[in-house]
C-alpha cells in the first residue's frame, strides 16, 4: 500500500462510526493523519471552510457541504473526495474532473432506510400522529380523524433506487401508487400495480406526493406555489430527497392558508434549519435523518472508507 509522508485523510461527517474509524486507524499507522469533525453535528460553511483549510487533505470523507471551485480552492493537494451517502449535488463534478479529484459516493447504502422513513412520515401525517401528540403534552385531548393509505394514490416522484424500494413496500398498501420519472429507463422494470404517470397528473391524482429526486437546475424550486395550487387541499407532500427542490417560502405561505395541507420535510437549504416552518402545526419536520438508521449508517460509513482503500490501491498500482 501506498504510505506517503504526512499524507491527510480529512473526515468531514459528524458521529463517524467505531467501526469505520477503526478501519481508517491502519493507515495512521502508515504514516496517514486522519482528522475527524469533533462537533458532533454538522459543519457549517464557515466550519467546513476552517477545517479543510487547516488540514489541506488529500482524501475527504465528505457529508454533504459543498464543494465548489472557491471551497476546493482552499484544498490544492485534493485527490478525492469520498461521500457517505447517496447525493453529489453538493459536489461541483466539472470541478473536480478539472482538478483531477476523484469523486465517489455510496449510493446503496441509505436507500432503504430512506424509504422506511418516508412509510412512517405517511402513517403520521394521515393520522396526525406527532401532532396530537404535542396537544396532550399541551394538556388537550383532540382526538383526529385521520384518513387510511389504503384509501389514497400514492404519488411517487423520482424513480430511483429509493422511489423503487418505497413502491415495492407501498404497492399493497395504498389504494394506487404512481410513478414518475424523467428517465424512462428507470421505469421499465416497475412493479405490476404501478402506474406510470407525468408529474402534474401526479400531483392532482394523489394524496400523498413523495420525492425522491436529486437536486439539480432543472429540479430547483420543483415545488413552489404553481405546484401547490394543483394539489389536493388535504394532500399530504413530503420531501426526504434535497433542499432546494421545494420552495421553502412559498410552501410556508401555503401552508399558513390551507390548514388541511399538511407536509413532511426531512431536507432544507440551510441546515441546521431555523426558518418560519417549525411556526406551522400542520408541517412535520426531522433534520435530515433520513439515512439514520443503524445499518444505513454502518454501510455508508464502511462503504466510503472502502472507496478510499480502492483508490489507494489503484495508486499503488500505477
Amino acid at each position: 500500500m501506498l504510505k506517503p509522508m504526512k499524507m491527510k485523510i480529512a473526515v468531514t461527517v459528524d458521529k463517524f462510526g467505531d467501526e469505520a474509524r477503526k478501519k481508517l486507524e491502519s493507515y495512521v499507522q502508515q504514516g496517514y493523519e486522519v482528522e475527524y469533525n469533533i462537533n458532533g453535528r454538522k459543519y457549517t460553511p464557515d466550519e467546513a471552510r476552517e477545517f479543510l483549510i487547516s488540514q489541506n487533505p488529500d482524501i475527504i470523507i465528505a457529508g454533504t457541504e459543498k464543494y465548489d471551485a472557491k471551497m476546493l480552492n482552499y484544498c490544492p493537494n485534493l485527490r478525492m473526495i469520498s461521500r457517505v451517502g447517496i447525493g453529489l449535488d453538493s459536489v461541483d463534478l466539472d470541478e473536480c474532473e478539472k482538478r483531477g479529484i476523484t469523486v465517489v459516493n455510496t449510493p446503496d447504502a441509505p436507500s432503504n432506510a430512506v424509504a422506511e422513513l418516508t412509510i412512517g412520515q405517511i402513517f403520521n401525517s394521515l393520522r396526525r400522529i406527532q401532532y396530537t401528540d404535542r396537544t396532550i403534552k399541551d394538556g388537550g385531548w383532540e382526538r383526529y380523524v385521520g384518513r387510511e393509505f389504503s384509501d389514497c394514490n400514492l404519488g411517487i416522484v423520482g424513480y430511483g433506487r429509493v422511489g423503487k424500494i418505497l413502491a415495492r413496500k407501498t404497492i399493497y398498501l395504498a389504494k394506487n401508487v404512481y410513478i414518475n420519472d424523467i428517465d424512462p429507463e428507470q421505469l421499465i422494470k416497475k412493479e405490476n400495480r404501478a402506474i406510470i404517470s407525468d408529474f402534474e397528473n401526479i400531483l392532482r391524482e394523489c394524496d400523498i406526493v413523495t420525492l425522491h429526486i436529486p437536486l439539480n437546475e432543472r429540479n430547483r424550486n420543483l415545488i413552489s406555489r404553481r405546484e401547490l395550487e394543483l394539489m389536493k387541499k388535504d394532500a399530504v407532500l413530503i420531501n426526504t430527497s434535497r433542499g432546494g427542490i421545494v420552495n421553502e417560502n412559498e410552501l410556508y405561505e401555503w401552508l399558513s392558508q390551507n390548514k388541511d395541507f399538511s407536509t413532511v420535510i426531512d431536507v432544507f437549504e440551510q441546515e441546521p434549519y431555523k426558518g418560519k416552518l417549525r411556526e406551522l402545526k400542520n408541517c412535520y419536520l426531522t433534520p435530515h435523518l433520513g439515512s439514520c438508521s443503524e445499518k444505513s449508517r454502518y454501510e455508508m460509513e464502511m462503504g466510503a472508507v472502502e472507496n478510499v482503500e480502492r483508490f489507494l490501491s489503484r495508486d499503488e498500482k500505477c
